[in-house]
């Protein structure tokens, strides 16, 4: 992956965002989604006709993935708000919902790479896979830098 565009996916992914009312936030969700498809559209070798089959299929499972952020976003801040003062009943709660949005971005992973699946070969649907999964990675680990270990 090209590093100049590896560092700045990491920092638009590692950002969470909660509410996307005004049109600031909107304009940043654009940025992400458009620096992520930069990165996929650099590291795959696609044809004219894979790429017009795969975009679509794409673009509709960005949302998804997305949407499922948006849930991981919500968790942090909730850990965040008790953070200093965590009880276990809280902490059982926010590990059951951790694993929720966990099963949640399988189950849009799954369906995204049958998808993928039906427009790319193999091969490269593999691939495509990989890319996403070293930009989750990525993201992950820069967030988790950030998030302190329960008191």
């Amino acid at each position: 992956m090209r590093l100049k565009s590896v560092l700045l996916t990491i920092l638009l992914l590692a950002v969470p965002f909660v509410a996307f009312a005004d049109e600031a936030l909107d304009l940043k969700k654009k940025i992400i989604f458009d620096q992520k498809k930069l990165v996929v559209m650099e590291n795959m070798d696609f044809t004219d006709e894979e790429a017009k089959a795969f975009w679509p299929v794409y673009e509709k499972h960005q949302e998804e993935l997305f949407q499922v952020s948006q849930r991981g976003a919500t968790l942090i801040l909730a850990y965040a708000s008790v953070y200093q003062s965590l009880t276990d009943e809280q902490a059982t709660k926010l590990v059951d919902e951790y694993y929720d949005i966990q099963d949640e971005r399988l189950a849009v992973m799954k369906r995204m790479m049958v998808d993928v699946g039906k427009v790319l070969p193999g091969k490269k649907a593999f691939r495509y896979m990989q890319v996403e999964s070293k930009l989750t990675a990525i993201a992950r680990y820069e967030l988790a830098k950030e998030i302190p270990l329960a008191k």
